[in-house]
């Protein structure tokens, strides 16, 4: 890893909570037992994050009916300036960048008419095989169920501070493509049949993004942006750190020696595998339009999109669960649908009620440990609960 350490900051955490105006406030129409909920939980919840060494949280629950039901912060986004963190803080959400980044392809092959189980040889500018099976094309939708036998074991580190330093194209080229710098048989690709075997691949969902590039004429990040945050009038929401003002986004964290350091902001070149930054708020408005709650001109996914991306589309003897982009998480032994986001200071989740009829998130500026994992799962409990009472 090319990051830097800095500073070494011996900050309490007193003055945790800060309540977001009409978001952390219940509506006339919620029930009392809704409200006693958020007293009950917003009372809490600091000294929980005191005991898990957690510099700041945000949490949010996205209903059927309204995209921010309900949405808080807790804690700091910068310990050094005592920046308080708040539900339109910018958090890098790491992993759970995945659901934009399916999303965006989805909706881009139903507009062309494209198909998901057509070779993705078909939409880009190089050629990509497995070769212990140079007969069997590797889809679109292998890359977005992790079934397409690209491998992470030769993907190594390459994040670094700032910006990636390399395009995706080039990363991809080096990685994926014979001859290429990074490039292995063993590494590069399972000993599996694409389809046959679901193994989890950041290169594989860059390379998703790659796909939504080529076919859309644009950078993934301005095809993004201008279709699913622009429409839903997201504006503060983006893939790379040049595009932020500074002191907006909230800092990254590690706990040790007892005390919090400042982490540095880093990019990697498989962007759309995690380098999304986006507050809690704007995080559930698209959680709500991911999952068809929006019509007209802020609809980002056809109603036959939103049952396919959250369709089961493996053999359940492969994965148990596997959606186009969701994924199953388990939660002190429950199963749920949603992602997971966790790099260098983030430590992040969403999951999906058992009916889902709500989403609910939680976004961490820390290192993920055994406290904040346990943390981050109680906290998603807890919102589950309530979204049942809201």
């Amino acid at each position: 890893m090319t990051s830097t350490r800095r500073s070494l900051l011996k900050m309490g955490l007193a003055g945790l909570f800060v309540p977001q105006g009409p978001f952390a406030l219940a509506s006339e129409k919620q029930s009392r037992s809704f409200e006693t909920w958020r007293r009950d939980f917003e009372a809490g919840v600091p000294a929980r994050m005191t005991a898990a060494k957690v510099a700041g949280t945000s949490v949010a629950i996205s209903s059927n009916d309204k995209a921010v039901r309900y949405a808080a912060s807790f804690g700091y986004a910068d310990l050094k300036q005592q920046r308080k963190l708040t539900v339109d803080t910018p958090i890098h959400l790491a992993s759970i960048s995945k659901l934009f980044t399916a999303s965006a392809l989805i909706q881009l092959f139903e507009r062309q008419g494209h198909n998901l189980h057509d070779d993705i040889n078909g939409f880009i500018d190089f050629p990509i095989r497995n070769p212990h099976h140079p007969e069997v094309p590797i889809t679109a939708h292998h890359l977005l169920t992790h079934t397409s036998s690209i491998s992470d074991e030769g993907y190594g580190d390459v994040s670094s501070e700032g910006d990636p330093k390399q395009s995706l194209s080039s990363f991809l080229l080096d990685y994926l493509v014979k001859g290429g710098s990074t490039y292995s048989p063993k590494t590069s690709f399972l000993k599996s049949k694409p389809g046959t075997k679901w193994d989890y691949s950041n290169v594989a969902v860059a390379l998703a993004g790659y796909v939504v590039e080529k076919v859309s004429k644009q950078s993934f990040s301005s095809y993004v942006e201008a279709n699913l945050f622009e429409p839903l009038g997201i504006q503060n929401a983006h893939w790379y750190l040049k595009e932020f003002a500074p002191d907006v986004l909230a800092k990254p964290y590690r706990f040790e020696n007892g005390a919090f350091t400042e982490l540095p902001q880093e990019g990697y070149p498989d962007v759309p595998a995690g380098m999304l930054r986006c507050s809690v708020a704007d995080l559930a408005k698209s959680l709500h339009a991911m999952l068809g709650r929006e019509t007209g001109k802020k609809e980002i996914l056809s109603a036959r999109l939103v049952a396919e991306t959250l369709r089961g589309q493996v053999d359940p003897k492969i994965a148990s669960y596997q959606g186009l982009g969701w994924v199953s998480e388990e939660i002190n032994g429950r199963e749920f649908v949603g992602h997971s986001g966790s790099d260098f200071g983030a430590s992040n989740m969403v999951v999906l009620s058992q009916d889902q009829s709500h989403a609910v998130a939680v976004l961490m500026n820390i290192d993920g440990t055994a406290e904040t994992n346990k943390f981050r799962a109680s906290i998603i409990e807890d919102l589950i609960a309530g979204a049942k009472l809201a």
